[in-house]
């Protein structure tokens, strides 16, 4: 009889300890790497930022190589007969301080809601199959990540890796 009663307690509480382990990991706010190009003046890479495992946020990063400035940020949607239409996402921005001036080796992150970006790209007339982020520099070149794209559950992907987040 005594026996049960202590495998009980000790059953409750490893049952205990694991509902605790788990919802602490489940709270806890994880970043996931997308997408990082390099380019001569300036590295951007995408990130996306997971709470309580759904995805909140775009984290787009440029880390300046040469001093550069940065004037606009778009997201690039390519449809099926790879036709390209631009959005501006300055007014999506957590933080608007654009025109940004990077120095060497200087880092820039723009913070992006993403309820706010489905709600753009789906309120949006475009038809679209992958897009990407872009940022303009002001002698007006153009800095783009990898291709991206969502799946049925609006999930972000790699389509050329195969890897979804």
């Amino acid at each position: 009889m005594m026996e049960s009663t202590v495998t009980y307690i000790v059953i409750a509480i490893i049952m205990a300890l694991t509902i605790t382990v788990y919802n602490y990991k489940k709270k806890k706010i994880r970043y996931y790497l997308l997408s990082k190009q390099q380019y001569p003046e300036l590295t951007i890479s995408v990130d996306i930022k997971k709470t309580e495992g759904k995805i909140s946020a775009i984290i787009i990063s440029n880390t300046a190589k040469v001093p550069v400035e940065i004037v606009d940020f778009k997201v690039e949607l390519i449809s099926k007969k790879r036709e390209f239409n631009y959005y501006s996402l300055q007014q999506l921005l957590i933080d608007n301080s654009l025109p940004a001036v990077l120095n060497n080796a200087q880092k820039f992150q723009f913070e992006i809601s993403f309820d706010k970006f489905k709600e753009l790209l789906m309120e949006g007339e475009l038809l679209f199959r992958t897009f990407r982020f872009v940022t303009i520099s002001k002698n007006g070149r153009s800095f783009k990540s990898h291709e991206m794209g969502f799946n049925s559950r609006w999930v972000i992907y790699r389509p050329d890796s195969g890897n979804y987040n």
